[in-house]
């Protein structure tokens, strides 16, 4: 005897109707090319060179040359811009004696701008045969063989007080219009509480500490057109000539 097979029909609600399939075969498609798509941007963007380095836009540079901080910053050719590092960039160009201060930034679809400020000297120590520039910092940051002219030489002692009040006389500097700088030959200190400006012309002035510096900056000219080659600033309150 053997075995019949039944066959139960199919009701219209189990049955997918022909449009389900479509749209399901529609959004299948639609999520592929959507992969496709991102997977070749983020190619196109982090690997290939079509958004890569072809230039580099350099700011602010003025002793130094755009090449000299393109070449600090050794930035590769061709390396996509979101792959580039920004923050390397800044720390190579900051290695740069006369750089103060760096920045970084990509700019699409291919360059790189790296802005700098640049140290500006206020004075210089010598040493030896040589002249170190000094910023405003007290930093001595390049060695060259004759400082520029107008430039006044900074007189710390040395050991382990010179930084202390080399960045005391640095301030006093820095103060200065640049007028007044001008006319300074040199500044003296044997401390940080005991600064002496010695103008061009054996004018003195007894400068005391950096403490109120803009202040005294802004008393001395008045001061020098008064008579006498000996002017005491350390308290702008009370300043006097003889």
């Amino acid at each position: 005897m053997s075995a019949t097979t039944t066959y139960l029909p199919v009701s219209d609600d189990e049955r997918e109707p022909p449009d389900t399939n479509r749209q399901r075969r529609r959004l299948v498609l639609v999520i592929l090319i959507v992969v496709v798509l991102a997977v070749t941007a983020t190619w196109v963007i982090a690997f290939s060179t079509l958004f890569g380095v072809r230039s580099v836009t350099v700011r602010g540079a003025h002793t130094l040359t755009a090449s000299q901080v393109e070449d600090a910053a050794a930035i590769v050719h061709g390396t996509p811009l979101i792959r580039v590092d920004t923050g390397a960039i800044v720390q190579r160009v900051e290695q740069l004696a006369d750089v103060e201060t760096a920045q970084a930034s990509t700019s699409f679809p291919s360059t790189v701008v790296i802005t700098i400020n640049e140290r500006t000297p206020v004075g210089y120590v010598r040493i030896g045969a040589r002249d170190m520039l000094v910023d405003h910092t007290g930093d001595q940051y390049r060695s060259v063989r004759t400082a520029p002219p107008l430039l006044p030489k900074f007189v710390v002692p040395a050991g382990s007080d010179a930084r202390t009040t080399g960045g005391a006389v640095a301030t006093v500097a820095a103060a200065l219009p640049a007028a007044l700088l001008k006319r300074v030959q040199s500044i003296e200190a044997l401390d940080p509480a005991a600064i002496t400006l010695v103008l061009r012309g054996d004018r003195v002035v007894r400068w005391g500490s950096a403490a109120r510096s803009p202040d005294k900056a802004r008393i001395l000219p008045a001061l020098l057109k008064q008579p006498g080659t000996q002017f005491d600033l350390s308290d702008p309150d009370q300043p006097f000539s003889r």
